[in-house]
């Protein structure tokens, strides 16, 4: 029962940081923001998928250890998602991202506080709201049915015109004292990408990290993001990654896919 208890909690724990980290805005990349702005009265319209496979996970001291006591057992967790992002001016753009059981939604909003051709930093922020289609017991202060708001930093360098670097600094809290006590986390995102074949291909080097505590402890997990987006010109471009955990404590070890198709209508 332990086991099964500790294996629950990190199956939870792995879909966090879908719908922990502020959401609703726009990515040149996959795992970082990046001072750019969807431009003026345009949308941009992104479903995405992911999938994520567990066999193992690592324990408070980061020790591996095996989810199942036999090898062809397997945990997955796939789900769709949905972003809707408006540009209002040159410096400011506002979205939401929903999942398809519609279990949270979370806004963000962007502003853009100085940038140039080679360098630009902007501000984000975020609420993100449970949701979901059940019946939910309020005195229950679960981390899933509350409320949690972020804040953040985002920077780009541009080192060419093919050659670009973001990386984005989030801080997450709960509006009430959980039944967990959890803490809020810090979240750390950076992406590098490369353009070739007149940028219509980036290929992408990203990582991410996310420390949170609680009354279990600390829950940590360091993600690499190798992919690469397909931009043939128009009003779409494709973005597909594998990522990865290289690192954990109180969580469980993922190998993922992702899928995101960005429509832009003027």
């Amino acid at each position: 029962m332990k086991n099964f208890l500790l294996f629950l909690f990190f199956f939870i724990a792995s879909t966090l940081p879908l719908f922990a980290q502020i959401g609703g805005l726009s990515a040149s990349k996959i795992s970082s923001y990046c001072t750019t702005v969807v431009g003026n009265n345009t949308i941009e319209f992104e479903p995405s998928f992911t999938s994520t496979v567990s066999r193992k996970a690592w324990d408070s001291n980061s020790d591996m250890y095996n989810l199942y006591s036999t090898s062809d057992s397997v945990s997955r967790l796939s789900a769709m998602n949905f972003r809707f992002t408006y540009g209002l001016w040159d410096k400011l753009e506002i979205g939401l991202s929903v999942s398809s059981i519609m279990s949270a939604v979370s806004a963000g909003v962007r502003y853009v506080i100085t940038t140039n051709s080679k360098f630009g930093i902007a501000a984000i922020a975020g609420l993100n709201v449970p949701m979901g289609n059940q019946t939910v017991d309020k005195s229950l202060r679960n981390t899933s049915n509350m409320y949690k708001a972020g804040l953040g930093l985002v920077t780009t360098y541009n080192f060419s015109d093919n050659l670009s670097i973001d990386f984005t600094g989030q801080y997450s809290y709960f509006l009430r004292e959980t039944d967990d006590n959890n803490k809020g986390g810090v979240y750390l995102n950076s992406d590098i990408g490369y353009y070739v074949l007149n940028k219509k291909l980036q290929l992408i080097t990203g990582v991410g990290f996310y420390n949170i505590r609680n009354d279990i402890g600390n829950h940590q997990i360091l993600t690499m993001y190798p992919g690469l987006e397909i931009a043939p010109g128009g009003d779409f471009l494709i973005v597909m990654s594998v990522p990865f955990d290289v690192y954990g404590r109180n969580e469980a070890k993922n190998v993922g896919f992702l899928f995101a198709l960005t429509l832009t209508f003027n």
